[in-house]
């Protein structure tokens, strides 16, 4: 996978401009959504932001040893067992409850549940939102559950947001309610954005701008065989070649991250040309109908998603053609893909 970082660069100027001066807190957890994430760190440290985004106390400890001094929030709630460990990594925690709340002297950040409902405190919880409001949270959050599909249901959620957040006594100094999609949706002022896929090249909404692409992935035609009518491809049998025609066998499957469900619907570029999938994807090789007419040979390079040649399949359609998402696509990469960076 060749992983553009001026381009990544580029997506976070964006995502900033919409913003309307709110600081940068961009979302690297999962591997910085399976592209590495000390060179994304990297490339995103040129534009200085407030600090990143991860999901657990491990990420954050891997960004403290890759030598990140910026604040690191913790987005999954802290549980009170974990409170030490916030501390070794200077981390700052999530806190939703009384309990981590009473155990807790750093700064942290208070989730307000406006709709998402995967953590935080009621929006409606007058009691529980006061009592937060008393340790002072540094920072005060919510999370869009439709910012890509829904202008509506977002208007709904700022509006529990602004009345929970009046119930604190004092305004948090950092403020932040947009993901990505809600960087390009949302006018009130706030004080962080915290993207994530569109940074990475994933499309947050067909109204909302698209991003640059910044993930190319690539393998090699590892062999070719000619098959008659009649013949079948791959486990199960279940592709039968209807007229004599040419296979190219290559070297990636499902343990690199080329989803099985995308049999029968992908194609592939080789030489700036589609050619279909066929028959079952396996473990480590994938089966394409070359036909009989075309000058591919073993060693040529095949693009699963990317540029080739002036065409191009998009990140966004591979993951429909999977019945995914671009999140699941990017994230579900195999460790044994090298990542190849470009730029910054």
């Amino acid at each position: 996978m060749e992983v553009n970082l001026q381009n990544l660069v580029a997506n976070a100027r964006a995502v900033l401009k919409a913003g309307r001066g709110a600081s940068l807190l961009p979302m690297v957890k999962a591997d910085a959504y399976g592209l590495g994430v000390e060179r994304v760190v990297v490339a995103l440290e040129t534009l200085n932001p407030w600090g990143f985004g991860v999901a657990t106390i491990e990420e954050g400890a891997q960004l403290r040893d890759i030598g990140v001094s910026k604040p690191i929030v913790v987005f999954t709630p802290a549980r009170t067992t974990q409170l030490p460990e916030y501390a070794r990594y200077d981390l700052r925690p999530v806190l939703d409850c009384s309990e981590t709340l009473s155990l807790w002297d750093g700064p942290f950040h208070l989730e307000i549940d406006t709709g998402m409902g995967r953590g935080g405190v009621r929006w409606d919880d007058t009691e529980s939102i006061r009592e937060a409001g008393v340790s002072e949270p540094e920072g005060v959050f919510t999370h869009f559950h439709s910012a890509d599909e829904s202008a509506d249901s977002l208007r709904v959620q700022l509006e529990r947001f602004e009345r929970a957040v009046g119930l604190l006594g004092k305004r948090p100094a950092l403020v932040h309610v947009a993901n990505s999609a809600g960087s390009f949706r949302v006018s009130t002022q706030m004080d962080l954005v915290r993207p994530g896929i569109f940074l990475y090249g994933g499309k947050v909404g067909d109204d909302q701008p698209t991003p640059l692409p910044v993930t190319r992935f690539r393998t090699v035609v590892a062999s070719i065989r000619t098959v008659r009518a009649g013949d079948t491809i791959s486990y199960g049998a279940d592709w039968t070649a209807e007229h004599t025609t040419r296979v190219a066998t290559l070297s990636a499957g499902y343990a690199d991250g080329i989803r099985r469900s995308v049999q029968g619907k992908a194609h592939v570029l080789i030489g700036g040309r589609p050619f279909p999938v066929t028959g079952r994807i396996t473990m480590d090789m994938t089966m394409v109908d070359i036909g009989m007419d075309h000058p591919v040979r073993a060693g040529d390079i095949a693009t699963i998603w990317g540029d080739d040649s002036g065409h191009e399949i998009t990140l966004d359609q591979f993951g429909a053609w999977a019945g995914t998402i671009s999140y699941e696509i990017l994230t579900g990469l195999g460790k044994r893909v090298p990542r190849r960076y470009l730029g910054v």
